[in-house]
């Protein structure tokens, strides 16, 4: 029994090397990387000024929508769960978006965004200047 000890430890030692070394201490992916919103419209320059970086976190209950709305920055949306539709008012355009997806934000294009049958969880990150909103008010 003795001699069995040095062979399982250097079982175990290999086995758990091994393992170490196929699950990485750090995995960096890039989400999302676009000079366009999710339609094809292309950003135009960002807003004159010192940078504000807002990030927001947004729960919507199912079956709920935004007001119609629009962005005068650049943002990008992430869906921690759920799913979200987006709309745009003109011309009906709409992507959907499950739990994982990112979304780079219409820019100067009045839209919305509404969950499905569950509730939806999102992280949207905001690229402005201080005093600049979020969004703006877009009613019918």
């Amino acid at each position: 029994m003795i001699k069995l000890a040095p062979l399982s430890f250097g079982l175990l030692t290999l086995i758990g090397t091994a393992n170490a070394e196929t699950q990485p201490a750090i995995d960096s992916k890039i989400l999302l990387q676009t000079s366009s919103s999710w339609d094809g419209t292309p950003y135009t320059a960002y807003p004159a000024g010192q940078p504000e970086l807002t990030i927001r976190k947004v729960t919507m209950a199912p079956n709920s929508s935004f007001d119609w709305h629009k962005h005068t920055m650049p943002a990008a949306g992430y869906v921690v769960s759920g799913e979200l539709i987006v709309e745009a008012r003109e011309g009906g355009k709409t992507v959907t978006l499950s739990a994982g997806e990112v979304l780079p934000e219409m820019n100067n294009i009045v839209h919305r965004g509404s969950s499905g049958d569950r509730p939806t969880e999102l992280i949207v990150f905001y690229a402005g200047t201080p005093g600049m909103p979020i969004s703006i008010d877009a009613a019918m």
